[in-house]
């Protein structure tokens, strides 16, 4: 009976494990997920804020070819940005959507960014 309940619990596991896997893509896969809501990790190039005060975070490249963008559009309140930088591996959630050609996911609350890794 311990040998089936520890089978099952490793199986359940398992299955978590790589559901949750399988929703984390790389910033320059992104496009391919456009429409889907999905966990994004890559590596900052740059971080813009525009004379509107909308915050750009380029993934891999810079401006215009970014492979991916990360978007704080002004008036979004207590979102930590500060510590993003070039060189930071940076993991998010949310919903894939295209802007000009791009894949984006607007972060509309701190939750959406998962983990920061500067170097």
């Amino acid at each position: 009976m311990k040998t089936k309940l520890i089978i099952i619990v490793f199986a359940v596991c398992s299955f978590v494990l790589s559901v949750n896997a399988q929703d984390t893509v790389s910033s320059k896969v992104a496009k391919d997920f456009i429409g889907q809501v999905k966990i994004v990790k890559g590596i900052v190039a740059s971080v813009f804020v525009s004379n509107k005060n909308t915050v750009l975070i380029n993934f891999d490249e810079v401006h215009p070819n970014a492979t991916f963008v990360a978007v704080v559009k002004p008036g979004t309140s207590g979102i930590d940005y500060s510590e993003i930088k070039k060189g930071t591996i940076l993991t998010l959630s949310g919903m894939i959507e295209e802007y000009k050609g791009k894949p984006e996911i607007i972060i509309n609350e701190q939750s959406q960014i998962i983990s920061i890794e500067n170097p």
